[in-house]
C-alpha cells in the first residue's frame, strides 16, 4: 500500500508541472481512464505518439515499447533504492517533496534514456523533450478522467436533487387540493379520496 502511495504522490507530483489547459485534448483522451494506463510510468499509446513526433523509425518503436514496458515495474523500486541511501530519506520526510520529486524524475529520464540509446537516439536534449513529451500526455491524460471523474458525480447529484424536487412539487399538489376544498366549504378528501365521516 505504502508503494501505490508513493507511486500516486511522486507520478502525479511531476505530471502536475506544466499541465495543459486545451479543454478539446482533454475531451479526445478522456475515453480511456483505466487504472493500468494512469499508473503506467511508460504507456505505449503515449510512447508511440512520442516517437512518432520525434521521428524515431518506426522499425525501432515496438523494441523500444517492450524494453519500458520491463522496466516500468522497476522504477519504483529504483527509486525507494535510493531514497534508502539519502538522509533523510525523502519518501518518509513530507517536508522534502521536492526532493522526492526530483529523485523520481531522475530516475525516469535515466530508465528512458538507457532504453532509447540502445535504439540510437543519443541526443541528451532530445531524450529529456521527448520523456517530457509523454509526461505532458499523461497530465493531459490525468487531467481530463479527473474531470470527467467530477462531472460524473455532479450529474449524479443532479439527479437526486430532481426526484427530490419531483417529491416536494407532489406534496404541494396535495395540499393545494385541500386548500381549495377548504374555501368551498367542503371538507378535504382523505387517502382514500373519501371525505372523512362528520362527528
Amino acid at each position: 500500500m505504502k508503494r501505490l502511495t508513493y507511486t500516486l504522490v511522486l507520478c502525479f507530483g511531476v505530471l502536475v508541472v506544466g499541465m495543459s489547459q486545451d479543454i478539446s485534448a482533454e475531451q479526445a483522451i478522456a475515453e480511456d481512464c483505466s487504472k493500468e494506463l494512469l499508473l503506467s510510468y511508460f504507456p505505449e499509446s503515449f510512447v508511440r505518439a512520442t516517437l512518432k513526433k520525434f521521428n524515431v523509425p518506426e522499425s525501432d518503436w515496438a523494441a523500444i515499447v517492450a524494453e519500458l514496458k520491463n522496466q516500468d515495474k522497476e522504477v519504483i523500486k529504483s527509486v525507494e533504492t535510493k531514497a534508502a541511501s539519502m538522509t533523510p530519506n525523502p519518501l518518509k520526510d513530507p517536508s522534502d517533496r521536492q526532493a522526492a520529486v526530483k529523485l523520481f524524475r531522475e530516475t525516469l529520464l535515466g530508465v528512458f534514456a538507457t532504453v532509447l540509446k540502445n535504439h540510437g537516439v543519443q541526443d541528451p536534449k532530445k531524450i529529456q523533450s521527448m520523456l517530457d513529451d509523454i509526461q505532458h500526455q499523461k497530465a493531459q491524460k490525468f487531467a481530463a478522467c479527473m474531470k470527467k471523474t467530477t462531472s460524473s458525480q455532479n450529474n449524479e447529484d443532479d439527479d437526486e436533487d430532481e426526484d427530490d424536487d419531483e417529491d416536494d412539487d407532489e406534496d404541494d399538489d396535495d395540499n393545494d387540493d385541500d386548500v381549495k376544498d377548504t374555501k368551498k366549504g367542503t371538507a378535504p378528501k382523505t387517502n382514500s379520496g373519501q371525505k372523512p365521516a362528520a362527528k
